[in-house]
């Protein structure tokens, strides 16, 4: 079942988000997160804020692609970390996070490394540029 919902920006003095009322974006994320296996809402809340709003685009786009759609900077923290893959992970497969394969945690791990070495990289030349 895909959700609707109308994207559109969100003013920070208004209570309205897209065309539907605060209310109803916590229902949507709610109902999100109830699909999905390892994904509570605040996890539920950046799929959508990513526009996947739905386990079959979520599938589609597959763990890596939804986590670079909403982490494109990083975490709340600027951060690159592994377990949000290893939960979108768990949710495409509809299993526990803990039973994906260690090879694969493995490969997600380095990912997010790899992810955070360039942003620490790209920061870094910048710092180097100012001065």
């Amino acid at each position: 079942m895909a959700l609707a919902y109308d994207f559109k920006p969100q003013n920070k003095n208004s209570k309205q988000v897209g065309d539907r009322n605060e209310m109803s974006t916590e229902k949507v994320v709610k109902d999100l997160a109830k699909q999905l296996r390892n994904v509570g809402p605040k996890l539920a809340a950046k799929l959508i804020e990513a526009r996947i709003d739905s386990p079959e685009k979520l599938r589609r786009l597959g763990a890596k692609k939804a986590f670079e759609n909403m982490y494109a900077t990083g975490d709340s923290y600027g951060d690159f970390n592994a377990a949000y893959l290893y939960a979108l992970e768990g949710a495409i497969r509809d299993c526990d996070w803990l039973d994906i394969p260690d090879k694969i945690k493995q490969e997600y791990k380095e990912y997010a490394q790899n992810l955070q070495s360039k942003k620490d990289l790209k920061a870094n030349q910048a710092l180097n540029s100012d001065g």
